[in-house]
């Protein structure tokens, strides 16, 4: 048996602070408890505002509470609080360093609009002519080339679509900046790079839905009527595009509604796993479907 001295060994102190990716309801809830304790997070979500897909269901499983009820206190909390620095409009870009020290490089996107300028008015959004199709409605509604994507956003200021805006597409219109009486539009914003040390970052980049175009005979992008789960959800909320109401294409109310599980699940074409949610968010919107209409629901199963 040999015996050696212990090797010395010099204590690296560990940064306090945390970064949180992602601003949906997992990375939300993270950030509070960590703040709670008194100690520094960074949330950083891609999109405009945080919320997540949580902000685009209208019910929650099992109890069928008001999901907005639940996460829009949340999303107001992260907003105002102390400890909590809020980068929306962001992505990652570079993670350097080690366990208990990191330094990561964030790109903060131009939106276009000052910040510390913007009241939140609105003005600017209703003022804007150009339309098109609404992510956060899953396509079933409309946005501006200016938005919000949502009326209760965190941070509730617009950011403007190059992609649709007239003036980056043809160097026209401006409607946006007349408006503006806070002259918080500025078409020469550029991306900025943020850089935060901190000691533990937690990864909360939530799912995507599974595009079942693919699969023909579903007739997903093909048939009238067909839609996915995430549609459904802006259908039957109360803010969407119909107002709640479940309506066929043709504005009529649905006689009988057919619910396919497990498309892109089990399957060795796309995905080998079980979703591990098409059961209970089936009988949610079976639940949903039979209090809003008359309608016959068939469940369809592996």
């Amino acid at each position: 048996v040999y015996y050696h001295e212990p090797l010395e060994t010099r204590e690296v102190p560990v940064n306090p602070n945390t970064l949180v990716v992602g601003g949906g309801i997992a990375g939300i809830q993270a950030a509070l408890e960590i703040a709670a304790s008194g100690h520094k997070v960074y949330l950083v979500e891609q999109s405009p505002s945080i919320g997540g897909h949580m902000a685009q269901l209208d019910k929650t499983f099992p109890t069928l509470d008001c999901s907005a009820c639940i996460l829009t206190p949340k999303m107001t909390l992260v907003g105002s609080h102390p400890y909590i620095e809020l980068l929306t409009y962001s992505e990652v870009e570079e993670v350097s360093g080690y366990i208990g020290n990191f330094k990561v490089k964030i790109r903060k996107k131009a939106r276009y609009v000052d910040e510390d300028r913007c009241t939140g008015c609105g003005l600017c959004i209703t003022k804007c002519p150009w339309k098109v199709d609404s992510e956060f409605d899953a396509g079933l509604g409309k946005r501006k080339a200016i938005y919000t994507p949502f009326p209760q956003a965190v941070p509730n200021i617009p950011v403007i679509d190059t992609e649709h805006c007239a003036y980056f597409l043809k160097g026209t219109c401006r409607a946006c900046e007349k408006v503006c009486e806070a002259e918080a539009i500025d078409f020469e914003q550029q991306d900025k790079i943020v850089e935060v040390e901190v000691g533990s970052i937690i990864v909360a980049t939530g799912f995507q839905v599974f595009d079942p175009t693919p699969i023909y005979q579903y007739g997903y992008g093909r048939l009238d009527n067909v839609i996915t789960s995430l549609e459904f959800e802006r259908l039957v909320n109360s803010a969407g595009p119909t107002d709640g109401e479940i309506v066929l294409k043709d504005g009529s109310e649905p006689k009988t509604v057919a619910i396919i599980h497990c498309v892109g699940s089990r399957d060795k074409n796309y995905h080998a796993y079980c979703s591990r949610v098409c059961c209970m968010y089936s009988l949610k919107y079976s639940h949903l479907i039979k209090e809003k209409t008359n309608a016959e629901v068939y469940q369809m199963y592996m």
